[in-house]
Protein backbone atom coordinates (compact mmCIF):
# COMPACT_ATOMS: atom_id res chain seq x y z
CA UNK A 1 0.00 0.00 0.00
CA UNK A 2 1.45 3.82 -0.79
CA UNK A 3 2.31 5.35 2.52
CA UNK A 4 2.44 9.01 2.59
CA UNK A 5 4.31 11.51 4.58
CA UNK A 6 5.43 15.10 4.69
CA UNK A 7 7.40 15.41 6.98
CA UNK A 8 10.16 18.23 7.42
CA UNK A 9 9.24 20.12 4.12
CA UNK A 10 10.82 23.24 3.40
CA UNK A 11 8.43 25.02 1.28
CA UNK A 12 9.16 28.51 2.11
CA UNK A 13 12.70 30.57 1.25
CA UNK A 14 15.30 30.67 3.71
CA UNK A 15 16.65 33.90 4.94
CA UNK A 16 20.31 33.63 4.54
CA UNK A 17 23.47 36.68 4.11
CA UNK A 18 24.23 37.53 0.54
CA UNK A 19 27.68 36.06 1.42
CA UNK A 20 26.32 32.59 1.90
CA UNK A 21 23.73 32.89 -0.96
CA UNK A 22 25.34 35.38 -3.32
CA UNK A 23 23.22 37.61 -4.70
CA UNK A 24 19.39 36.84 -4.30
CA UNK A 25 16.82 37.63 -7.09
CA UNK A 26 17.04 38.76 -10.65
CA UNK A 27 19.17 42.16 -10.03
CA UNK A 28 21.77 42.82 -11.88
CA UNK A 29 20.69 39.50 -14.57
CA UNK A 30 20.62 40.03 -18.26
CA UNK A 31 18.58 38.01 -20.06
CA UNK A 32 18.41 37.94 -24.07
CA UNK A 33 16.81 35.74 -26.54
CA UNK A 34 19.53 33.92 -28.59
CA UNK A 35 17.15 32.03 -31.08
CA UNK A 36 13.67 31.82 -31.80
CA UNK A 37 10.95 29.59 -33.77
CA UNK A 38 12.17 26.29 -32.44
CA UNK A 39 9.69 23.31 -32.41
CA UNK A 40 9.60 21.80 -28.50
CA UNK A 41 13.32 22.21 -28.19
CA UNK A 42 14.61 19.49 -25.52
CA UNK A 43 18.55 19.43 -25.23
CA UNK A 44 21.52 21.42 -25.85
CA UNK A 45 25.08 20.67 -25.28
CA UNK A 46 28.33 23.33 -25.96
CA UNK A 47 31.13 22.13 -28.16
CA UNK A 48 34.69 23.71 -27.66
CA UNK A 49 34.18 26.40 -30.67
CA UNK A 50 31.29 27.76 -29.05
CA UNK A 51 28.78 26.79 -31.42
CA UNK A 52 26.23 23.59 -29.72
CA UNK A 53 23.66 21.03 -30.88
CA UNK A 54 20.27 21.57 -29.68
CA UNK A 55 17.54 18.93 -30.11
CA UNK A 56 13.96 19.10 -31.02
CA UNK A 57 11.43 16.48 -29.55
CA UNK A 58 10.04 15.28 -33.06
CA UNK A 59 13.38 14.56 -34.03
CA UNK A 60 15.49 17.13 -35.56
CA UNK A 61 18.68 18.10 -34.18
CA UNK A 62 20.11 21.78 -34.85
CA UNK A 63 22.99 23.77 -34.95
CA UNK A 64 23.55 26.74 -33.25
CA UNK A 65 26.15 28.66 -34.41
CA UNK A 66 29.15 30.49 -31.81
CA UNK A 67 27.23 33.84 -33.46
CA UNK A 68 24.54 32.34 -32.05
CA UNK A 69 22.86 32.04 -35.25
CA UNK A 70 20.30 28.75 -35.53
CA UNK A 71 20.98 26.94 -38.74
CA UNK A 72 17.68 26.66 -40.97
CA UNK A 73 19.07 23.15 -41.55
CA UNK A 74 19.10 20.34 -39.42
CA UNK A 75 22.36 18.56 -39.18
CA UNK A 76 20.66 15.23 -38.64
CA UNK A 77 16.36 14.10 -38.64
CA UNK A 78 16.18 11.79 -36.19
CA UNK A 79 12.96 9.06 -36.67
CA UNK A 80 11.35 9.04 -33.40
CA UNK A 81 7.82 8.00 -31.79
CA UNK A 82 6.33 11.31 -30.32
CA UNK A 83 3.75 8.93 -29.10
CA UNK A 84 2.19 11.10 -25.78
CA UNK A 85 5.66 12.90 -24.20
CA UNK A 86 8.50 10.70 -26.44
CA UNK A 87 10.40 12.00 -29.21
CA UNK A 88 14.22 12.94 -29.19
CA UNK A 89 15.26 13.98 -25.84
CA UNK A 90 18.50 13.88 -24.27
CA UNK A 91 21.83 14.28 -25.98
CA UNK A 92 25.75 14.30 -24.69
CA UNK A 93 28.90 15.22 -26.21
CA UNK A 94 31.78 12.48 -25.39
CA UNK A 95 34.37 13.30 -22.88
CA UNK A 96 36.51 12.69 -25.92
CA UNK A 97 34.52 14.35 -28.56
CA UNK A 98 37.50 16.62 -30.05
CA UNK A 99 39.27 13.30 -31.17
CA UNK A 100 36.05 10.89 -32.35
CA UNK A 101 33.04 13.47 -32.48
CA UNK A 102 30.79 10.73 -30.66
CA UNK A 103 27.30 12.02 -29.76
CA UNK A 104 24.74 10.49 -27.73
CA UNK A 105 21.54 10.30 -28.16
CA UNK A 106 18.39 9.62 -25.97
CA UNK A 107 14.95 8.56 -28.14
CA UNK A 108 11.37 6.83 -27.99
CA UNK A 109 10.77 4.58 -30.23
CA UNK A 110 7.51 2.47 -31.04
CA UNK A 111 8.02 -0.26 -27.86
CA UNK A 112 11.08 0.89 -26.30
CA UNK A 113 13.66 3.86 -25.15
CA UNK A 114 16.80 3.90 -27.58
CA UNK A 115 20.12 5.26 -26.70
CA UNK A 116 22.32 5.78 -29.59
CA UNK A 117 25.74 6.36 -30.75
CA UNK A 118 26.18 9.17 -33.59
CA UNK A 119 29.63 10.82 -35.07
CA UNK A 120 29.38 14.19 -36.21
CA UNK A 121 31.02 14.35 -40.32
CA UNK A 122 31.42 17.57 -41.07
CA UNK A 123 28.44 19.36 -40.66
CA UNK A 124 26.19 15.90 -40.64
CA UNK A 125 25.52 13.46 -37.47
CA UNK A 126 25.66 10.04 -39.11
CA UNK A 127 23.98 7.19 -36.50
CA UNK A 128 26.47 4.74 -35.85
CA UNK A 129 24.81 2.19 -33.04
CA UNK A 130 21.86 1.38 -30.70
CA UNK A 131 23.55 1.37 -27.46
CA UNK A 132 20.96 -0.18 -24.58
CA UNK A 133 17.74 -2.47 -25.04
CA UNK A 134 14.71 -3.28 -23.09
CA UNK A 135 14.14 0.14 -21.64
CA UNK A 136 10.10 0.25 -22.04
CA UNK A 137 8.30 3.39 -23.49
CA UNK A 138 4.72 4.96 -22.73
CA UNK A 139 2.41 7.41 -23.31
CA UNK A 140 3.77 9.01 -20.16
CA UNK A 141 6.93 9.20 -18.01
CA UNK A 142 9.69 8.88 -20.59
CA UNK A 143 12.37 10.94 -18.61
CA UNK A 144 15.63 11.19 -21.16
CA UNK A 145 18.12 12.96 -19.36
CA UNK A 146 21.49 11.99 -20.15
CA UNK A 147 25.22 13.12 -19.16
CA UNK A 148 28.41 12.00 -18.99
CA UNK A 149 29.83 11.88 -14.97
CA UNK A 150 33.00 12.82 -13.03
CA UNK A 151 34.02 9.28 -13.21
CA UNK A 152 33.39 9.56 -17.78
CA UNK A 153 30.40 6.78 -17.36
CA UNK A 154 27.50 7.74 -19.04
CA UNK A 155 25.05 8.44 -16.52
CA UNK A 156 20.91 7.90 -18.07
CA UNK A 157 17.88 8.53 -15.99
CA UNK A 158 14.77 6.29 -16.87
CA UNK A 159 11.22 6.43 -15.78
CA UNK A 160 8.24 4.37 -14.86
CA UNK A 161 6.67 5.04 -18.72
CA UNK A 162 3.12 5.02 -16.82
CA UNK A 163 3.68 1.34 -15.17
CA UNK A 164 4.62 2.60 -11.83
CA UNK A 165 5.58 -1.33 -10.79
CA UNK A 166 8.29 -1.14 -13.13
CA UNK A 167 10.56 0.70 -10.71
CA UNK A 168 10.88 -1.62 -8.10
CA UNK A 169 11.21 -4.85 -10.61
CA UNK A 170 15.25 -5.32 -10.34
CA UNK A 171 15.10 -6.79 -13.56
CA UNK A 172 13.31 -3.67 -15.55
CA UNK A 173 15.93 -0.45 -16.62
CA UNK A 174 12.42 1.43 -16.10
CA UNK A 175 12.52 4.19 -12.76
CA UNK A 176 16.44 3.98 -12.35
CA UNK A 177 19.09 5.59 -12.98
CA UNK A 178 21.27 3.46 -15.08
CA UNK A 179 25.17 3.94 -16.30
CA UNK A 180 27.61 3.02 -19.05
CA UNK A 181 31.07 2.31 -18.89
CA UNK A 182 33.34 3.92 -21.41
CA UNK A 183 33.75 0.44 -23.22
CA UNK A 184 30.33 0.10 -23.32
CA UNK A 185 28.59 3.35 -25.35
CA UNK A 186 32.46 3.34 -27.45
CA UNK A 187 31.72 -0.28 -28.32
CA UNK A 188 28.30 -2.11 -28.69
CA UNK A 189 26.68 -1.39 -25.83
CA UNK A 190 25.16 -3.55 -23.30
CA UNK A 191 23.31 -3.41 -20.24
CA UNK A 192 24.32 -1.22 -18.23
CA UNK A 193 24.64 -0.82 -14.05
CA UNK A 194 21.86 0.32 -12.28
CA UNK A 195 22.34 2.83 -9.78
CA UNK A 196 19.47 3.62 -8.06
CA UNK A 197 15.78 2.48 -8.09
CA UNK A 198 12.67 4.05 -7.67
CA UNK A 199 12.28 6.67 -9.67
CA UNK A 200 8.79 7.78 -11.15
CA UNK A 201 9.94 10.86 -13.86
CA UNK A 202 13.79 11.95 -13.05
CA UNK A 203 13.90 14.67 -15.25
CA UNK A 204 17.39 16.80 -14.99
CA UNK A 205 20.77 15.80 -12.70
CA UNK A 206 23.81 17.45 -12.43
CA UNK A 207 27.13 16.84 -10.29
CA UNK A 208 28.08 19.27 -7.13
CA UNK A 209 31.23 20.57 -8.23
CA UNK A 210 34.59 19.80 -4.94
CA UNK A 211 32.22 16.92 -3.56
CA UNK A 212 31.14 14.75 -7.00
CA UNK A 213 27.24 14.80 -5.20
CA UNK A 214 25.21 13.57 -8.08
CA UNK A 215 21.61 15.47 -7.54
CA UNK A 216 18.27 15.34 -9.39
CA UNK A 217 15.03 16.92 -10.30
CA UNK A 218 12.08 14.42 -10.60
CA UNK A 219 8.27 14.69 -11.21
CA UNK A 220 6.23 13.34 -8.47
CA UNK A 221 2.59 12.41 -8.60
CA UNK A 222 -0.50 14.87 -7.85
CA UNK A 223 -4.20 14.10 -6.98
CA UNK A 224 -3.61 12.53 -3.86
CA UNK A 225 -5.34 13.46 -0.89
CA UNK A 226 -6.09 16.62 -2.87
CA UNK A 227 -3.99 19.45 -5.18
CA UNK A 228 -1.07 18.46 -3.88
CA UNK A 229 2.72 17.38 -6.03
CA UNK A 230 5.05 15.93 -4.67
CA UNK A 231 8.11 17.22 -7.01
CA UNK A 232 11.08 16.13 -5.63
CA UNK A 233 14.85 17.04 -5.34
CA UNK A 234 17.47 13.97 -4.57
CA UNK A 235 20.76 13.30 -4.07
CA UNK A 236 21.18 9.93 -6.00
CA UNK A 237 23.04 7.28 -4.36
CA UNK A 238 24.26 4.21 -5.43
CA UNK A 239 22.17 1.01 -4.14
CA UNK A 240 19.62 3.55 -2.87
CA UNK A 241 15.82 2.85 -3.37
CA UNK A 242 13.73 5.69 -3.62
CA UNK A 243 10.85 4.68 -2.93
CA UNK A 244 8.17 4.72 -5.49
CA UNK A 245 5.30 3.93 -6.25
CA UNK A 246 5.27 2.32 -2.65
CA UNK A 247 6.13 5.31 -0.57
CA UNK A 248 5.78 9.30 -1.29
CA UNK A 249 7.05 11.90 0.50
CA UNK A 250 9.65 11.45 3.57
CA UNK A 251 10.08 9.65 6.81
CA UNK A 252 9.59 5.82 5.23
CA UNK A 253 12.41 3.93 7.01
CA UNK A 254 14.47 1.49 4.05
CA UNK A 255 13.47 4.39 1.35
CA UNK A 256 15.85 7.71 0.53
CA UNK A 257 13.71 10.90 1.73
CA UNK A 258 14.13 14.22 -0.91
CA UNK A 259 16.02 16.83 -0.05
CA UNK A 260 13.60 18.89 -1.17
CA UNK A 261 9.81 18.30 -1.74
CA UNK A 262 7.24 20.60 -2.95
CA UNK A 263 3.67 20.41 -2.82
CA UNK A 264 3.00 22.94 -5.10
CA UNK A 265 3.18 21.55 -8.64
CA UNK A 266 6.32 22.80 -10.16
CA UNK A 267 7.02 19.71 -12.67
CA UNK A 268 11.03 20.24 -12.38
CA UNK A 269 12.87 19.57 -15.33
CA UNK A 270 16.23 20.33 -16.65
CA UNK A 271 19.13 21.29 -14.03
CA UNK A 272 22.98 22.33 -13.47
CA UNK A 273 25.11 23.36 -11.02
CA UNK A 274 27.02 26.76 -11.68
CA UNK A 275 30.47 26.36 -11.85
CA UNK A 276 31.49 29.22 -13.62
CA UNK A 277 34.45 31.10 -11.37
CA UNK A 278 33.10 34.65 -11.86
CA UNK A 279 29.92 33.80 -10.93
CA UNK A 280 27.31 35.36 -7.87
CA UNK A 281 25.17 32.17 -8.12
CA UNK A 282 28.69 30.01 -8.34
CA UNK A 283 27.64 26.35 -6.53
CA UNK A 284 23.76 26.99 -6.66
CA UNK A 285 22.03 24.32 -8.22
CA UNK A 286 19.58 25.95 -10.80
CA UNK A 287 17.20 23.95 -12.98
CA UNK A 288 14.23 24.39 -14.94
CA UNK A 289 10.23 23.90 -14.35
CA UNK A 290 7.36 23.21 -17.02
CA UNK A 291 4.01 23.48 -14.56
CA UNK A 292 5.78 26.31 -12.15
CA UNK A 293 7.26 28.35 -15.55
CA UNK A 294 10.21 29.38 -13.57
CA UNK A 295 13.57 28.96 -12.65
CA UNK A 296 14.79 27.82 -9.67
CA UNK A 297 18.04 28.53 -7.33
CA UNK A 298 18.98 26.27 -4.71
CA UNK A 299 21.92 26.79 -2.44
CA UNK A 300 22.99 24.11 -0.41
CA UNK A 301 24.97 23.65 2.46
CA UNK A 302 26.00 19.63 2.96
CA UNK A 303 21.92 17.85 3.33
CA UNK A 304 20.61 21.23 3.79
CA UNK A 305 19.05 23.41 1.28
CA UNK A 306 19.65 26.82 2.74
CA UNK A 307 18.14 28.96 0.02
CA UNK A 308 15.11 28.10 -2.72
CA UNK A 309 14.70 30.77 -4.55
CA UNK A 310 12.30 31.14 -7.76
CA UNK A 311 13.16 33.32 -10.60
CA UNK A 312 11.28 34.65 -13.54
CA UNK A 313 8.27 33.21 -12.68
CA UNK A 314 5.43 33.27 -15.43
CA UNK A 315 7.97 35.76 -17.46
CA UNK A 316 9.06 33.03 -20.44
CA UNK A 317 6.60 30.26 -19.68
CA UNK A 318 6.95 26.35 -19.31
CA UNK A 319 10.96 26.35 -19.06
CA UNK A 320 12.71 22.93 -20.28
CA UNK A 321 16.18 23.01 -19.45
CA UNK A 322 19.31 24.67 -18.38
CA UNK A 323 22.71 24.63 -19.07
CA UNK A 324 25.36 26.94 -18.12
CA UNK A 325 27.53 27.48 -21.57
CA UNK A 326 31.19 28.05 -22.12
CA UNK A 327 31.53 31.81 -21.12
CA UNK A 328 29.23 31.27 -17.69
CA UNK A 329 25.93 32.20 -18.82
CA UNK A 330 22.63 29.76 -18.50
CA UNK A 331 21.19 29.19 -21.68
CA UNK A 332 17.37 28.14 -21.48
CA UNK A 333 15.30 26.18 -23.51
CA UNK A 334 11.51 26.85 -23.19
CA UNK A 335 8.83 24.38 -24.13
CA UNK A 336 5.68 26.34 -24.83
CA UNK A 337 5.20 24.77 -28.41
CA UNK A 338 4.23 21.15 -27.04
CA UNK A 339 0.31 21.79 -26.86
CA UNK A 340 0.99 22.48 -22.50
CA UNK A 341 1.64 26.08 -23.50
CA UNK A 342 0.29 29.24 -24.19
CA UNK A 343 2.30 29.90 -27.42
CA UNK A 344 4.05 33.53 -27.22
CA UNK A 345 5.67 35.41 -30.68
CA UNK A 346 9.05 33.59 -30.94
CA UNK A 347 8.38 30.29 -29.15
CA UNK A 348 9.69 28.14 -28.63
CA UNK A 349 13.36 29.81 -27.69
CA UNK A 350 16.94 29.73 -26.11
CA UNK A 351 17.26 32.40 -24.07
CA UNK A 352 20.64 33.20 -22.39
CA UNK A 353 20.73 34.27 -18.85
CA UNK A 354 24.03 36.80 -17.33
CA UNK A 355 23.93 35.77 -13.51
CA UNK A 356 25.38 38.60 -11.70
CA UNK A 357 29.03 38.79 -11.58
CA UNK A 358 30.62 37.73 -8.01
CA UNK A 359 31.91 40.79 -6.27
CA UNK A 360 34.29 39.64 -3.84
Amino acid sequence: MRRIALCGIALALFCVSPALAGASGTHGVKVETVASGLHIPWEIAFLRNGSALVTERPGAVRMLTPEGKLKRRPVAQVQVSQQGEGGLLGMALDPDFDRNHYVYLYLTGADEMRLERWRLVGARLRRQASLVAGIKSGQVHDSGRIAFGPDHRLYVATGDAGEPDLAQDPLSLNGKFLALSPHQYRGAGGRPQIISSGHRNPQGFDWQMGTGRLFATEHGPSGFDGPEGYDEINEIVKGKNYGWPLVIGTGHPGFVDPIQLYQAPIAPAGATFVKHPGSSWRGSFIFACLRGQQLRRLVLRGDHVVLDEPLFTGRFGRLRTVVEGPEGALYVLTSNTDGRGVVRPGDDRILRITPPRDAR
